[in-house]
């Protein structure tokens, strides 16, 4: 794969904390939606799998939106889509062909949860029909196909939201608060880490005993991926083959990645090297199990690392982030601790209260144990969902938390990681070409 790698086959033609609640806002989405005098959003679902299936299940009980086509290419998901929103919606259509979807006058807006390869243009095509796009993570695999994607989304004037969900999360919107306070100081160094170690986890999804090529149209999921026989192991368990996505990187890295971009602000790194391989689920796989990354950032002085294996859990923990300041570290799994740096006498103070506190309680601290000073869970603060704040800004054209901008930054940012594991060599982003050497 070269660094400039061009789009295959096919070519490819200050974000808030809250937005406001719908209530109150324009109900002219933009001109040309059908739907705007009714002031109910009309949705379109293209791939009904595991995420499509989550995000119709959201969509049915959130208030303003209706669900008015299904798209998939496997007819037995395709259909038991359709008949969980007719339970709603009884008129809800069901296509095979995203792009009759797209034709449609009375959608305003699409979910796009298919394998990543067909992300770039199922997105360019619903900009250029006039759909507003909610595009599953990761958000492409080649710069290219970025380029492409946040091209078509502003000249069409479309608002696009990336699915990363804690970008939407009140923990990393705390860290961020922390971060820009001063308390946490100069940040030098970030770690994160996912771990996985199940069947399920690891990409080895069920496959359904009726998929076959009678009722999977199998051209349609290849797309503009190399042409082969019908294979249900590439269908069901895409992930585990570069064709179709970016393995680690662009499921697990993107998500922790983009987190921590909302709260230090990270942009396209200098530098990146990644280094693993298929160490323990040897099932021909093409993509790692085991993936380490490096990314500088020198105008920032930081270096930012994320480590996955599918062999381990750390316990359950799966997901974590460490923020390494140098007055005091954030600890992020899910919720968020702060410990503050054991030196300087303020700081020795509030430690000590905070020891002082725990043992009122019961609680063993010896002198020299870290306590947190801070501890923040994700039930102690509220956001409007992910998906909410989507429609939120179909209703009012603000940008999303997870705008077009942010998303062109996570591609570049994982697929450094992808060329640089496959090429077996560090790689840099390059601003005046735009393009990684």
């Amino acid at each position: 794969m070269k660094a400039s790698e061009k789009m295959s086959r096919r070519t490819f033609a200050g974000r808030s904390l809250m937005v406001a609640g719908a209530a109150g806002l324009s109900a002219g989405f933009s001109a040309g939606h059908a739907s705007a005098a009714s002031d109910v959003i009309g949705v379109g679902i293209i791939g009904a799998g595991g995420k499509g299936t989550d995000h119709l299940n959201e969509i049915l009980s959130i208030k303003g939106t209706e669900i008015r086509g299904i798209c998939d290419v496997y007819t037995a998901r395709l259909d038991r889509a359709v008949n969980t929103v007719r339970q709603k919606n009884p008129g809800v259509r069901s296509y095979i062909d995203y792009r009759r979807m797209l034709e449609s006058k009375d959608i305003d807006a699409v979910v796009i949860a298919t394998p990543d390869h067909w992300h770039a243009q199922m997105t360019i095509d619903a900009a250029d029909a006039q759909k507003d796009m909610y595009v599953e993570k990761g958000m492409t695999r080649t710069v290219a196909e970025a380029k492409a994607m946040v091209d078509a989304v502003k000249r069409n004037k479309r608002v696009l939201q990336l699915g990363h969900q804690r970008t939407s999360s009140p923990v990393t919107w705390k860290a961020r608060e922390l971060c820009e306070s001063g308390q946490v100081g100069h940040v030098s160094l970030i770690r994160l880490s996912r771990f996985r170690n199940s069947v399920q986890g690891e990409w080895n999804y069920r496959i359904e005993p009726q998929a076959g090529p009678e009722t999977i149209d199998w051209n349609r999921f290849l797309g503009s991926a190399p042409a082969r026989p019908f294979d249900p192991e590439r269908f069901f368990r895409w992930r585990r083959y570069w064709d179709y996505g970016t393995g680690i990187s662009g499921d697990l890295l993107s998500h922790e990645w983009s987190a921590a971009n909302v709260f230090m602000k990270l942009g396209i790194p200098r530098t990146c090297i990644a280094s693993g391989g298929v160490y323990f689920w040897e099932d021909g796989r093409e993509v790692p199990d085991v993936l380490n990354v490096l990314y500088e950032y020198p105008e920032k002085d930081l270096s930012l690392t994320f480590s996955s294996t599918f062999s381990n859990s750390r316990g359950g923990t799966e997901s974590e982030t460490i923020v390494f300041g140098s007055d005091a570290t954030l600890v992020l799994t899910g919720d968020l601790t702060m410990y503050l740096e054991p030196s300087g006498e303020k700081n020795l103070a509030l430690i000590e209260a905070a020891r002082q506190m725990r043992r009122k309680t019961g609680q063993k601290v010896g002198d020299k144990e870290p306590v947190p000073v801070l501890t923040f869970t994700r039930r102690d603060g509220q956001l409007p969902s992910h998906m909410q704040n989507f429609f939120d800004c179909v209703r009012s054209r603000e940008r999303t938390r997870c705008n077009e901008d942010d998303g062109f930054d996570e591609a570049v940012t994982l697929v450094m990681s992808v060329v640089s594991y496959r090429e077996k060599r560090m790689v840099t982003w390059d601003p005046q070409k735009k393009d990684i050497v």
